[in-house]
């Protein structure tokens, strides 16, 4: 099953995209473009969508927020199309060279993305006609992952710092350390919007914000705990009853688990 929605907020354009073979969608993906801005280009299992819906606008330039799949997935066909820049993270610039493998179920649900070596390393910002957006690097999630912040319209285009205020699984290489210092630093910005790639948020964003923040902190400190008492990995699993999804697990596997984010605090905590 397939779904593609568009809405406006203010000036910015968003375009919804979710693809589920086995039935709804659980997780869509947002596309946002602002002043002939283009703000990640969604997940290549979508193509057809998004190329139907994003070539049809003014896009003068592209903004990859960070190398994952479902916000590069149609990087190459919209550059194509478009002929223009595509800017990201020096770090994105890299990674896109030459992608990570990705698990069964991520391809299966966003399918993968070629490289790219088009790509164009930003500095501190970038800006359109009429507005300029921060560059806030936000790690944790992907170690090349920035947001774009428009100060006088108090905009965040976020892209996975957020999701949702609680987290199921990490993937391997996520830092839950860098993912809290990374919401620490958007909390200190005067944030009213909150343009998530896969949950927007348009009231209450620091509210939201906060209520991951502790999630995140209460979990962390709850692993380190044991940790320093001599749990292993799977002890410390055992002894907080955490529960796994097995299929997700599975399909991905290992990749994305529950027990990866008890391991990314025993790796945080290692590197301290």
């Amino acid at each position: 099953m397939t779904v593609t929605h568009t809405f406006q907020h203010e000036a910015v354009k968003a375009y919804k995209f979710g693809y589920n073979p086995f039935g709804k969608p659980k997780l869509n993906v947002h596309v946002y473009y602002i002043d002939g801005l283009l703000i990640d280009t969604g997940q290549s299992r979508m193509s057809r969508e998004v190329l139907r819906h994003i070539t049809e606008l003014d896009v003068r330039e592209i903004f990859i927020t960070h190398h994952h799949e479902d916000h590069s997935g149609n990087l190459r066909p919209l550059q194509k199309h478009f002929n223009c820049p595509a800017y990201a993270s020096e770090t994105c610039c890299e990674l896109m060279k030459k992608p990570p493998k990705i698990s069964f179920v991520q391809n299966v649900f966003w399918g993968n993305r070629p490289p790219n070596h088009q790509l164009i390393p930003c500095g501190e910002s970038i800006s359109t006609d009429n507005y300029t957006f921060q560059i806030i690097p936000i790690p944790g999630h992907a170690s090349d992952m920035v947001a774009l912040y428009e100060p006088n319209k108090k905009w965040l285009f976020s892209a996975d710092l957020y999701v949702h205020h609680y987290i199921k699984y990490f993937m391997k290489n996520e830092s839950m350390n860098q993912q809290i210092e990374s919401i620490k630093r958007v909390l200190e910005l005067d944030v009213e919007v909150l343009f998530c790639a896969h949950h927007p948020q348009f009231v209450d964003v620091k509210n939201l914000l906060e209520k991951k923040l502790f999630f995140f902190e209460n979990f962390y400190a709850q692993v380190s705990e044991l940790y320093e008492k001599g749990y292993t990995a799977k002890q410390i699993f055992k002894e907080l009853n955490f529960k796994e999804n097995q299929y997700i697990k599975l399909l991905s596997h290992g990749n994305l688990s529950k027990m990866n984010m008890v391991k990314s605090v025993i790796r945080d905590l290692e590197d301290l």
